[in-house]
């Protein structure tokens, strides 16, 4: 009979082991492997870094091997990805910045060398900005196209433009309400039924 693997293990087992150790519906064999990437996910929020990461798991865990150590961080990323993924957004930003940085720094050196590694850095800068977009979108795109609210009621269907749906008479309104919901107004004793309920 083959073992599970943890990676393989259903998320509502896994969750069950967290919330209640004791009854545990994992299997034994498991059991101790998802304490320690829970554990090592844990480590990885305050400690990111891998190598520190290992060493501190390591410390808690005195009887596994650095081998061992790293393939439950690594587990735990895989298991935890929702914390563990990688910041794109501040990773660019930040080399965005970096970039800007090296630019301003190389003018104010004013040095030779510094001209050719200022046509480097705006290169890459250029790279990680993307080039622009030939077609700049339109403010007034909205504005160009009509809008249409179709009504479906008793088997025929009514179009009505959103521009000129604040235009509509207060008696048309009342036909399209009529004409949706079967005509009959409810009475105030309905309503607050209705409210009730």
């Amino acid at each position: 009979m083959s073992r599970t693997s943890l990676e393989d293990t259903c998320f509502e087992l896994i969750k069950a082991h967290v919330l209640d150790p004791e009854h545990s519906p994992i299997p034994e064999e498991q059991k101790e492997l998802l304490d320690r990437v829970i554990t090592a996910a844990k480590i990885l929020d305050k400690h990111p870094v891998q190598k520190q990461a290992a060493a501190i798991l390591r410390a808690k865990y005195p009887h596994i091997g650095p081998t061992r150590a790293y393939y439950d961080l690594s587990l735990a990323v895989r298991l935890f990805n929702s914390v563990h993924t990688f910041d794109y957004d501040f990773w660019h930003s930040w080399l965005i910045n970096d970039i800007i940085k090296n630019i301003e720094d190389c003018r104010n050196s004013k040095s030779r060398s510094s001209d050719k590694t200022i046509a480097m850095e705006h290169a890459n800068l250029l790279k990680a900005i993307g080039a622009k977009p030939i077609d700049l979108p339109d403010p007034l795109r909205n504005e160009k196209h009509q809008f249409n609210i179709i009504i479906q009621a008793k088997g025929s269907e009514m179009k009505l433009n959103l521009r000129n749906l604040k235009n509509i008479p207060e008696t048309a309104l009342q036909e399209i309400n009529k004409a949706i919901y079967g005509g009959s107004e409810i009475t105030d004793v309905e309503a607050e039924e209705i409210m009730k309920t």
